[in-house]
């Protein structure tokens, strides 16, 4: 009886929260025409429109700064896997756990020619298969063709080498061009090669633009329209959000009117590419690895155990920077080197964990497999079917009764390539962060990034400086809230994406989120030196790893 009364007051604080929040926002909308002379109401809670100053959005744009190949260059000069070389500088007899490792790469061009500049994105890890393990190493440009990659072993035993090229530095000047383009340029180039009849007959990364559309519904009548952050030179109904300056258009219905604005889901993708644009994004050059040029070899132990780190000792709190590398697999497991991580693997361990706990999630389809995951291992935890109009944007529901713990997800506001979801379910991260009182059970997980690849980084800035804002307000109110970042992961290898558009979204997001006391996951390297393949969406046994982590920050040793 205790049992069931504490689990109808679960959901009945839940419903009343929906409701408050719905209650909380409205969506506004209003023609390009009348724009200028109409007075737009806001949300109950009124704040100056929160955007980056030009000190910080200069300061940013440095951390993303990458070198960029020469315009107009061939495919032959552009840098190719199979003629790219990598040695190792001063090779030992023996190599030693903790003993850093140094291997110049020099890439080439189709023709096997030195390139005499720098910008390629090149991964580099040890692994050892028969171990599982593996560890990420950092590369470093020296912007005339070479690059040296710093590896660190973490394991005794067998051990190789792995030196990948993501995108030529070529393939990056393209990226960079088309993700600084406006949408009204990527309709034109689009509309362009089809009147040419020059279509592009394979899909590649990066290649593609996606757009949106709008469901309208109104006494039994539904139009599909276009929808997007802009759509110049068309007439649109407009939905601006002015405490956040986050601004939404549609093409204007032709029946109905802007307020039957019901229903908001992926529309499709366009090509933005030239036929020989798209020869930088083919197979053979993309997400390839270097001929190996050394073999399997053999790490000791380290001789003196002084030199170890002492990470056994450190709890996995807020405010903890991660080191490079930040850790390693071993047998599958993540050890991580910026704390003293725990492994949960019985679904009581974990139960136990979160018990007394009320955990929201905000963010996109990766952060979401946390929430699956969570529910799948832990038997007590219980999904509540809230019937959202699909389970991609959320609300997800779960409650645990016998350990009094909530775990919730749900999408982020727009630009979100989802399936058919309701407007109104669609929240600003901030919105909802400035909703909640705080206090030291509840625990905040983040993540904002994929969804925001095609666009002009300075829109996902103002987007982060709003939830960095919000953030710090809830921090402000309650100090002991637990607030954890996932970075982005590795492994994006749809069409309208890169790993190259992914890290520097990710770069700019540990850059803003430094000098906060958050805890900041690094999936990406946990997503980079797996064995398994890169994916976007990782297999389970990697997403276990990552909640592991998240775990072990919400109840450290």
């Amino acid at each position: 009886m205790k049992k069931c009364i504490l689990f109808i007051a679960l959901c009945s604080t839940c419903f009343l929260l929906g409701i408050l929040h719905k209650l909380s926002r409205k969506v506004w909308p209003i023609s390009q025409e009348i724009h200028s002379s109409i007075h737009t109401t806001t949300s109950a809670v009124t704040s100056q429109a929160i955007t980056p100053d030009s000190e910080e959005l200069s300061a940013l744009l440095k951390v993303i700064e990458w070198p960029l190949a020469l315009e107009n260059r061939t495919i032959e000069y552009s840098t190719h896997p199979q003629t790219s070389v990598y040695v190792l500088l001063n090779p030992r007899s023996t190599y030693v756990v903790g003993q850093p490792l140094k291997v110049l790469i020099t890439a080439k061009d189709h023709k096997g020619r030195p390139k005499s500049y720098g910008g390629d994105l090149f991964y580099a890890k040890l692994h050892s298969t028969s171990l599982k393990a593996g560890v990420s190493g950092s590369v470093m440009d020296h912007k005339n063709g070479s690059y040296t990659a710093t590896l660190i072993p973490q394991w005794s035993g067998e051990t190789e080498i792995s030196v990948k090229l993501m995108h030529s530095s070529e393939a990056i000047a393209i990226l960079h061009q088309k993700r600084d383009t406006r949408p009204d340029k990527l309709v034109l180039l689009y509309d362009c090669l089809r009147k040419r009849d020059n279509p592009v007959k394979r899909v590649a990364p990066g290649n593609m633009r996606v757009f949106y559309r709008g469901f309208y519904e109104q006494n039994g009548k539904q139009e599909v329209v276009e929808c997007n952050v802009e759509l110049p030179g068309q007439d649109v109904c407009e939905y601006y959000e002015q405490r956040y300056d986050d601004k939404w258009v549609c093409q204007r219905p032709k029946q109905l009117p802007c307020d039957s604005y019901r229903y908001h889901v992926l529309g499709e993708k366009r090509n933005i590419y030239s036929k020989e644009e798209h020869e930088f994004f083919s197979e053979p050059v993309l997400d390839k690895e270097v001929p190996p040029t050394l073999g399997v070899f053999h790490v000791l132990p380290r001789e003196n155990a002084k030199n170890v780190s002492n990470i056994k000792h450190i709890k996995c709190v807020s405010g903890l920077k991660n080191p490079d590398p930040s850790g390693y697999y071993y047998q599958d497991a993540w050890q991580s080197l910026t704390c003293s991580n725990q492994h949960f693997d019985e679904p009581t361990r974990a139960a136990k964990c979160l018990s007394g706990k009320i955990v929201y999630m905000f963010g996109d389809s990766t952060l979401r497999q946390w929430w699956e995951y969570l529910v799948n291992f832990i038997p007590t935890l219980k999904e509540i079917h809230l019937h959202v109009a699909h389970r991609s944007t959320g609300p997800l529901l779960a409650i645990d009764v016998e350990n009094n713990c909530l775990v919730q997800w749900r999408a982020h506001q727009r630009p979100l390539r989802m399936e058919l979801s309701r407007v109104h379910d669609l929240h600003y991260i901030a919105s909802e962060l400035d909703g909640m009182g705080g206090h030291e059970h509840l625990v905040i997980v983040l993540n904002c990034w994929s969804h925001f690849l095609s666009f002009p980084v300075e829109r996902y800035i103002k987007r982060l400086r709003q939830i960095r804002e919000a953030v710090s307000r809830l921090l402000e109110r309650s100090p002991k809230t637990t607030i954890i970042f996932k970075s982005a992961n590795t492994g994006y290898r749809y069409e309208h994406g890169s790993d190259w558009l992914s890290l520097q979204l990710d770069l700019i997001m540990r850059a803003m989120f430094s000098k906060l006391p958050v805890i900041i996951l690094d999936v990406w390297q946990m997503t980079a030196c797996h064995r398994e393949p890169e994916n976007l969406h990782p297999p389970r046994i990697i997403v276990k790893n990552e909640v592991d982590l998240m775990l072990s920050f919400i109840c450290p040793q």
